[in-house]
């Protein structure tokens, strides 16, 4: 509680003495002077109640709940009757007080009456004996001119100890509304005051004659450090008016009598502090406010040193010199005319010294040099740098978004300066116009943009690699629902979705359900690349926000002397820098995500899932990124119209990187799937001539009707058998290898391991017929079974540029033949040559996948046509229905889903030109025209030229 007494009320008084006496209350004095007596606080002294006490934890620990609440109401009732005893113990105690000093208030007047009768007693003794000695002594006339002076002296030593009476209260109240300069101009008086009566009276006499003078000047003299403390609070506080600023400083001057250069040091340390306050404090403030306090802060001390110290109100003269000017110049008005005081009794009775006091200087105030001004400006503005570097930079480690960053901008790109900003610069001596955002905050904001994408991109790679494993787990089981190793299950299974309602191409490829299929990317890839585009995306906007807001037009301020900080900076100053970190950090990133795929995934002792899963997952995973992540092409080429894709050589890097690594992810499979290859045809293909023997006995051959001329000139008629297809081991190794390949979606596969794997079923295949040729007790029957095996894998699966093959069919068909009977070779070999054609026409599209010149194999073997009718009749051709199960009919080529088809001229069969066929002539004859396989191309080419333009582009 605090209280404030009259010190010249009696009444107050007598009070005061009385709670002196009172020990149950503790009194705290603040100002004790003669016109007032301040009390600070009471409080009063109870005891303790032990049931106030309690520690609440143990409480609960050993009471039940209904002891609790027991122990609650009397701990309610103990208090309901401490309030009680306090009221009592107050009412008694302030009527005792009252009584008190109305006691201490009568002896007063009882004391002051006694006084002034004996002081009347005294004088009228004193003018009696004046009377009565009047006819003996006379005084001279010096005497009576002394008396009237020192009654004079006296009068004006009360009429100046009634001015420091009443000064500290007009001291407290100049304090209070922060005018420290009336404050400092009040103190001086006093202590102008003091020091007169010191020499009037003298230091000896003073403490005797006049004790309250001592104590009024103590209650007086604290004001110093009162006013001193307030101008640095003043001068340290966040709103700080030019004027008040000033204010403070003349102060400084005239209290402590500090130079020009000594203010401006003052200043710029205490609103350095001021700063350092508002970035290390943890108050309730945002980082948002904080940033954008102190750059107003900054930007308003150089608007604080231009008025303060140069030039203000169009004066070539700062506000400090003008405010010392206004109180201590020539023309000031006198202290005494700031005192509320009787000017009747001030002039009669006060000096000619204390009627003209002024406040005055300890030495002339003089312009700040330019080169001091400079050397101080320079040494701040680098503490700032410094403190801006290291502070604020762990201030922004607390926005965990790019979102906060921008408003963090958009704050203080609101704030204004002074119209003026430049002169203001250059008027102090600064070399460069300064610009505390741009220079200082600016490049810490963007490193900590820089810092934020680095972390949610590791924060996004990090729930990638995490839901990668958990799919790779998912999928190792052999027992999965959805298996990643054979898609057949989500290929060829029709649904609803695979084509929407409207085809368009600018929607998400993941939502055309059919595209998806045609590239083999399954509902669990889908999620991984939904779920790594969605974390990206959400990056991207804050970025885009951050990089592309649209400028908005600067309103029109009220005030002319101010403009916004946006308009005098690029806002957008760093927008090619952190799109040149975005591409960094992806293309690390992008990078980092492969390493991590190659070292846990594909290794042989992976530590999840299996190997062989694993690589088909990782590589429809790269494939994927590129399509189904649209955000990570923006990493690349992000741009300020949505929509819009910039070209952008890294993107293309990427990308190729990203074919790169599943192209070695494809290559990992290729080498497990090699290993199939070989345990098929260890497991199909016979090893033993006699299972040989047997399936060429069971295979069916051709039986051809020949004719030839005898030497009587009649013509004989002969049937041979001849080699139809391939024997049913190679049908059912390459059914085997199709089969599995089948499960992969080959048409998704890279050429280039397409191609392995064929040269792989090619180079299997050669090995097996190369030892099976060497054999000494290969059969000729077997020998042409063999020999149109052989010729027929090299024409179905091996390209005409292929040479090591070609040359390598070339010596094994040479060891075959060397097995045959050379008159029988040249009547079986035009039919094997021409039953491996039709063998190859059957079986391409059965086994298509293996097939690696599909175009120029077709170039081959042309189009078949029914056998003729009759002379001059023509063919009639199957319905298209029926056409795989016809004898005659042209058989379809494997249609390409990736691009429409192309019309491909068809090379008829060349007729037998070998001299041993002039004389034989078969009965079995194959009419063709070339005109059913262009009509099968352009009808295929029809319809996927129709639908692969949207449904089956590569786009």
């Amino acid at each position: 509680m605090s209280v404030s007494w009259c010190r010249n009320n009696s009444r107050c008084v007598g009070l005061w003495n009385a709670c002196l006496m009172v020990s149950d209350i503790s009194w705290d004095c603040v100002d004790v002077s003669k016109s007032k007596i301040r009390v600070r606080y009471l409080k009063f002294k109870m005891p303790v109640v032990n049931l106030l006490e309690l520690d609440i934890k143990k409480v609960f620990e050993g009471h039940t709940i209904k002891e609790v609440e027991q122990i609650q109401k009397k701990i309610q009732n103990e208090s309901e009757r401490k309030k009680v005893e306090l009221r009592t113990l107050v009412g008694e105690r302030y009527r005792d007080l009252i009584e008190a000093a109305d006691t201490i208030a009568e002896m007063k007047q009882t004391s002051e009456c006694v006084i002034a009768r004996i002081c009347n007693m005294e004088e009228t003794c004193h003018k009696l004996q004046q009377k009565y000695l009047i006819g003996f002594k006379m005084d001279p006339p010096e005497q009576m001119l002394e008396s009237n002076k020192s009654n004079e002296a006296y009068d004006s030593i009360v009429m100046q100890i009634k001015i420091l009476m009443d000064i500290p209260e007009q001291i407290w109240s100049a304090v209070d509304t922060e005018n420290f300069l009336l404050a400092t101009q009040l103190f001086l008086f006093a202590q102008h005051i003091n020091y007169s009566l010191r020499i009037e009276v003298g230091n000896s006499d003073l403490a005797t004659k006049y004790p309250i003078i001592l104590k009024q000047w103590g209650v007086i003299s604290h004001f110093r450090n009162v006013i001193l403390t307030g101008c640095n609070k003043v001068l340290q506080s966040l709103e700080l008016p030019v004027e008040s600023a000033a204010n403070c400083l003349a102060s400084l001057v005239l209290l402590d009598g500090m130079a020009s250069t000594e203010l401006l040091k003052k200043l710029i340390t205490l609103r350095s502090q001021a700063v350092e306050a508002v970035i290390k404090d943890e108050s309730h403030l945002s980082v948002r406010n904080r940033i954008s306090l102190s750059v107003k802060m900054l930007t308003h001390v150089i608007d604080l040193l231009y008025s303060c110290f140069v030039e203000t109100n169009g004066k070539e003269q700062g506000l400090v010199l003008q405010c010392v000017e206004e109180v201590a110049g020539s023309n000031a008005p006198t202290t005494l005319s700031l005192l509320k005081v009787d000017r009747d009794l001030t002039d009669k009775f006060l000096s000619p010294f204390a009627k003209s006091h002024k406040p005055s200087t300890r030495g002339e105030i003089e312009p700040i040099p330019e080169a001091e001004l400079k050397n101080n400006l320079t040494n701040w503005l680098s503490w700032v740098e410094g403190f801006v570097k290291r502070e604020v930079s762990k201030l922004l480690d607390l926005v965990t978004s790019v979102k906060g960053i921008h408003n963090i901008r958009e704050e203080v790109l609101a704030l204004e300066v002074p119209q003026n900003w430049e002169i203001m610069c250059k008027k102090l001596s600064l070399e460069k116009t300064v610009n505390f955002w741009g220079d200082y905050f600016q490049l810490l904001l963007t490193e900590r943009v820089k810092g934020i994408v680095s972390i949610k991109w590791d924060e996004t790679l990090f729930n990638l690699k995490t839901d990668l494993f958990d799919t790779l787990n998912k999928v190792a089981h052999d027992k999965c629902e959805y298996p990643e190793h054979d898609l057949r299950w989500y290929i060829w299974k029709d649904s609803p979705s695979d084509i929407p309602q409207k085809l368009n191409r600018n929607g998400a490829d993941n939502d055309r359900l059919l595209l998806m299929k045609t590239r083999g990317f399954s509902p669990n890839l889908a999620k991984l690349c939904e779920s790594f585009d969605r974390n990206l995306l959400n990056l991207l906007q804050d970025l885009h926000l951050y990089l592309y807001q649209s400028q908005k037009s600067t309103t029109t301020t009220t005030d002319l002397l101010a403009v916004k900080i946006s308009s005098t900076l690029n806002k957008f100053v760093d927008r090619e820098i952190v799109q040149e970190q975005l591409q960094v950090i992806s293309t690390q990133k992008v990078h980092e995500l492969s390493q991590f795929i190659r070292d846990e995934c594909l290794v042989e002792d992976a530590k999840v899932g299996k190997r062989e899963v694993n690589a088909i997952l990782t590589a429809r995973f790269f494939q994927a990124l590129t399509i189904l992540c649209p955000s990570l092409n923006k990493c690349f080429t992000l741009s300020k119209v949505s929509g819009i894709v910039i070209p952008n050589t890294k993107w293309q890097s990427i990308c190729d990187t990203l074919r790169d690594d599943s192209l070695a992810a494809w290559t990992v499979w290729a080498k497990i799937f090699k290993r199939k290859i070989h345990d098929h045809k260890e497991g199909i293909m016979p090893r033993s001539l006699n299972v040989l023997k047997m399936q060429t006995m069971i295979c069916d051959w051709e039986k051809v009707t020949i004719e030839e001329e005898a030497e009587e000139g009649k013509r004989m008629k002969s049937e041979i058998l001849v080699p139809y297809q391939p024997s049913i081991s190679v049908q059912k190794f390459l059914a085997a290898v199709s089969k599995d390949l089948n499960s992969i979606i080959p048409h998704t596969l890279p050429k280039k391991i397409l191609h392995e794997i064929v040269d792989t079923v090619v180079t299997e295949l050669f090995e097996y017929y190369a030892e099976l040729s060497k054999n000494d007790d290969l059969k000729q029957k077997q020998a042409l079974q063999t020999l149109l095996d052989t010729k027929y894998v090299t024409l179905l699966m091996i390209p005409r540029e292929n040479k090591k093959f070609v040359d390598k069919s070339s010596q094994i068909c040479d060891d075959i033949q060397s097995k045959i009977d050379p008159f029988d070779l040249d009547v079986f070999y035009p039919f094997i040559h021409a039953n491996v054609k039709k063998s190859a026409q059957r079986t391409q599209l059965i086994f298509g996948n293996l097939v690696p010149h599909s175009e120029q194999l077709l170039s081959v073997l042309g189009a078949r046509m029914n056998p003729v009718a009759g002379d001059g009749a023509k063919g009639a051709t199957e319905a298209p229905g029926v056409l795989a199960v016809c004898s005659g009919a042209p058989w379809f080529p494997p249609l390409t889903v990736t691009a429409p088809a192309r019309t491909v001229p068809i090379v008829p069969i060349a007729s037998l030109q070998d001299k041993s066929m002039r004389k034989k002539t078969p009965t079995k004859t194959h009419a063709r025209t070339d005109s059913a396989g262009a009509s099968i191309k352009s009808g295929a080419a029809a319809f996927f030229g129709a639908m692969g333009s949207d449904w089956f582009g590569t786009g």
